[in-house]
């Protein structure tokens, strides 16, 4: 006789795309604000209480999506630069903060050679605790989130979803809170994309939370199953992330999930953005799928059909608004894609011209008003939208798919903001008594931006003045060439040869 035995997956991955139309504000999606719920040590993004970040912003720009249905990047390069405001409060060290966390993507290697082996599953995140006691946000970890999110991943709270919360239709529950609830499970095996209850290592399993009758609010809360080890360890998991925690890469389950919507090998209808031109013969027997605008000889604008994934995207960081100038220098990218062509696999020329950064760095005044007034860490700002629907390619029922992440969030503009109003104290004062109203008794103090690590090197703390000094000087000592003769004209910088007036750039 042959025992067969049933070998249980141990990692999984979720995926992020457009909010689906069901993906509704009473099940957890897109909640902004909540205001009688306070603030807590544990959490105050998710309104059921997970994670232990207080102050982080926890809307939700999208869904989770189905495993054919997730939304990626298609192009290998997008640029981001610091405004003067992120300069002035983080300065030198907060920008080497941020590069840290784009340097271990970059590190990364291309989608189809990854061995998930080679990646953490437990311990991933580390707790500096002198940076917890001093209740430290870690600015490396925090951006490590929002750029998993940014390549098309979504967290571990996704692992399963409510789909419906409808009221009960026995007389007993009649108009009180009573629900029926269908559950979803969006979470993959990086290797055999079956459905999976685990990730890197942790067994999850759900337990329905519901707001009623304060908010028509519910929610699948995942819990793990196995004893000492943590709900969350992903890096794509905003609320696993911690006050006084630092992550040291990204993990297994991480980088499963970008090695499946990367690989060159995965075909998917999507379009490239405006700023992308394909080059091809304008008389070839094969044309591109999908509405195209021909511009000359040039390219073609808002290309779309059956592309390939890039493998790897890199993020290059690009001078922008310094402390003494806004001028920005358009930059082309040029890069190869595969693409299906009317049957046939092709490789196309793309020139990608960059007019302003993809992400922009900025910080700025991020407390809630309200009768529970509370302090969001980190905001991303994106009213143009998320996702690349012009010139977008069709699926053959003719529907849309609009699953490419907009490279350029906001731009011109300013994507990614982060709290710069320092140490804030709670107080309150309770009907009919004096409450808790001075220094001493204040309820809890906010988080503070740092930037530390595993070694003996004390937390750097912002704003931090030596920092800002730094800043200072590398633009006096930057030796900048004036090649206007009047004393009142402004400072010309040399690009490329030629002069160009304005301030100086970072």
């Amino acid at each position: 006789m042959l025992a067969v035995g049933v070998v249980t997956s141990a990692s999984a991955f979720s995926l992020w795309g457009p909010a689906e139309t069901w993906q509704t504000q009473d099940l957890d999606y897109g909640i902004r604000y909540l205001p009688f719920i306070p603030i807590t040590d544990a959490t105050i993004f998710d309104v059921l209480g997970r994670g232990d970040l207080g102050g982080a912003d926890y809307v939700e720009l999208g869904g989770t999506k189905d495993l054919g249905d997730g939304a990626r990047q298609d192009t290998p390069v997008i640029t981001y630069a610091f405004d003067s405001t992120f300069l002035n409060f983080f300065g030198t060290q907060g920008v080497a903060a941020v590069n840290s966390a784009f340097a271990i993507f970059n590190a990364l290697p291309k989608a189809s050679t990854a061995n998930l082996a080679k990646f953490l599953t437990q311990g991933n995140e580390q707790i500096n605790y002198t940076a917890q006691a001093l209740r430290m946000l870690d600015i490396k970890s925090t951006v490590m989130w929002i750029i998993a999110e940014h390549l098309g991943l979504i967290g571990e709270t996704h692992t399963y979803d409510l789909r419906e919360r409808t009221p009960e239709l026995s007389t007993q529950n009649a108009g009180s809170c009573g629900f029926d609830y269908t559950v979803l499970q969006r979470n993959y095996d990086p290797v055999t994309y079956d459905v999976s209850d685990y990730v890197n290592g942790t067994l999850l399993t759900y337990q329905i939370g519901d707001l009623c009758p304060g908010l028509a609010v519910g929610d699948a809360m995942e819990q793990s199953l196995n004893p000492g080890l943590p709900p969350f360890s992903a890096v794509a998991t905003k609320e696993g992330l911690q006050v006084g925690g630092y992550y040291l890469g990204i993990t297994r389950d991480d980088m499963g999930g970008l090695k499946y919507l990367y690989r060159h090998n995965r075909y998917v209808n999507e379009g490239l953005d405006t700023n992308a031109l394909v080059s091809m013969s304008l008389t070839s027997a094969w044309a591109p799928v999908g509405t195209n605008e021909i511009i000359g000889s040039s390219g073609i604008a808002n290309f779309a059909g059956l592309l390939g994934g890039v493998e790897k995207v890199t993020f290059v960081q690009t001078p922008y608004q310094s402390l003494y100038t806004t001028n920005y220098t358009p930059r082309t990218y040029k890069y190869a894609i595969n693409a299906v062509i009317n049957g046939a696999l092709r490789t196309v020329n793309v020139a990608r011209t960059v007019s302003a950064p993809d992400i922009i760095f900025t910080a700025g005044d991020l407390v809630e008003p309200g009768p529970d007034n509370f302090e969001i860490a980190v905001e991303r700002n994106n009213p143009s939208g998320n996702f690349i629907t012009s010139g977008q390619a069709t699926s053959p029922g003719g529907l849309v798919d609009p699953n490419v992440i907009t490279p350029v969030v906001l731009s011109p503009g300013l994507i990614i903001v982060l709290n710069d109003d320092g140490p804030i104290y709670y107080n309150t004062s309770f009907i009919g008594g004096s409450g808790f109203l001075d220094q001493g008794n204040s309820i809890e103090q906010g988080f503070i931006w740092g930037s530390f690590n595993g070694t003996t090197n004390a937390p750097i703390a912002f704003p931090n003045g030596t920092s800002i000094e730094g800043l200072e000087a590398q633009v006096l000592n930057s030796g900048l060439t004036t090649t206007l003769s009047s004393p009142y004209s402004p400072v010309g910088i040399i690009t490329n040869g030629t002069s160009t007036t304005g301030s100086a750039t970072q």
